[in-house]
């Protein structure tokens, strides 16, 4: 064999081996990695599924970014879904399958569920991460946390600033709502009537109406509501643009308002009722909408378009059902990272998230403080309003962060 084959056999050897050792260690850096599973339940295929699904789509890619871009040291995260189809017979099946897949913690855009799963998630130390909450998942305090105040409390800033900006006052504002028998909505009924109540001076309530769940028409609670100046809409899938459209063809004419629920059926609502139909109504946001300058909304855009380029124009329009997660598990990461750093990754478990998320306090650019505390489950305090508007076809901003009333 002559002297350039020798060489170059040689040379091809000294490569391989270094690919060997390198290829080692790399295997070696992942396997020392501690994966952290994070369970999904939301609803892909039942009533809410138009910004639920999008919802869990979001988390899927903010951790992927999280891992690529700026990992938590010494953890992969893992992300894992469960299609709930907003069937709270399907709640705890989809708690356990999460459980046995490994899940630590457990996010889930639907308030039923958190409802259902609490006091699993207090007996197994398993913390819950919900969106919006109702009140019964807060208090008493346990291991269901909120980005966004209780529904009740949400919608009670934006009937305030209904009356502050009402023309006619004296003139008391009739007010009522109708939505479905779920405790969400529950809870933004109650918060309307005891809102109204406790300043008689410048509201009149006139009713709530819970309908059972699925309900698609409307005649009879809007037969009963027409005399109102503001009604608020249902919260859940087609039941809004139904009751939007019975309202309009039987001659309602005041306004409508809402809060961010409604916000991820912007396609849907517009699609069904058309622009005119929906001018004006107000709703009350726990996060900014797509139009908004601000990094977080520039990261809800960069991580559609990096993980998601066939359906980013599409998702935008559905409203703020990928956005919103962007927000809410940019903090509860957050919370994540510092209690792998005051415990290890070998050492991260539930209550680890949970002893860091119950003193945990930050500020994302753009929004107001939050955090949680020994004592407090949501981690929003503020909310702002936008208007739907049919001159730009798209959502306005009326207001700026507007602290939450009693």
């Amino acid at each position: 064999m002559n002297r350039k084959w020798e060489i170059a056999i040689a040379s091809f050897l000294v490569l391989a081996l270094l690919a060997t050792l390198c290829f080692g260690c790399a295997k070696k850096e992942q396997e020392e990695k501690a994966v952290i599973t994070i369970g999904i339940i939301t609803d892909i295929t039942g009533p809410a599924g138009g910004p639920c699904k999008p919802y869990g789509w979001a988390i899927e890619d903010l951790a992927k970014h999280i891992n690529a871009v700026d990992p938590i040291p010494g953890v992969e995260l893992r992300t894992i879904m469960y299609d709930g189809r907003y069937d709270p017979s399907r709640d705890i099946p989809g708690y356990e399958w999460c459980k046995e897949r490994g899940a630590e913690l457990i996010i889930t855009p639907l308030p039923p569920t958190a409802d259902t799963l609490k006091p699993f998630a207090a007996r197994d130390k398993v913390p819950v991460l919900i969106q919006s909450a109702s009140e019964s998942a807060l208090d008493p305090p346990g291991w269901v946390f909120a980005y966004c105040c209780p529904s009740a409390d949400l919608i009670k800033p934006l009937v305030k600033w209904i009356g502050e900006q009402w023309p006619n006052y004296p003139t008391k504002i009739k007010i009522g709502s109708a939505g479905w028998a779920e405790s969400y909505h529950a809870d933004i009924t109650r918060g309307i009537r005891e809102y109204c109540q406790a300043h008689p001076d410048k509201f009149e309530y006139i009713a709530g109406f819970l309908a059972p769940m699925g309900t698609m028409t409307w005649g009879g609670e809007i037969e009963k509501l027409k005399e109102c100046d503001y009604i608020c809409l249902p919260s859940t899938g087609l039941g809004i643009p139904t009751f939007v459209t019975d309202a309009r063809a039987r001659g309602y004419t005041g306004e409508f308002f809402c809060t961010d629920a409604v916000g991820g059926y912007v396609d849907l609502m517009v699609g069904a009722c058309g622009w005119e139909a929906l001018d004006g109504v107000l709703t009350a946001y726990g996060t900014l909408y797509w139009n908004e300058p601000c990094p977080v909304v520039d990261l809800a855009k960069a991580l559609l378009n990096e993980y998601r380029a066939g359906e980013v124009q599409a998702t935008i329009a559905t409203g703020t059902g990928y956005s919103s997660p962007v927000v809410s598990c940019s903090i509860w990461f957050a919370i994540l990272r510092e209690a792998i750093a005051e415990v290890g990754a070998e050492n991260f478990d539930g209550g680890a998230f949970y002893d860091t998320a119950t003193k945990f306090k930050m500020t994302l650019e753009g929004y107001e403080e939050t955090g949680y505390t020994e004592s407090v489950r949501y981690a929003l305090k503020h909310v702002v309003i936008y208007k739907w508007s049919a001159a730009d076809q798209d959502l306005v901003r009326v207001s700026g962060w507007l602290p939450l009333v009693d």
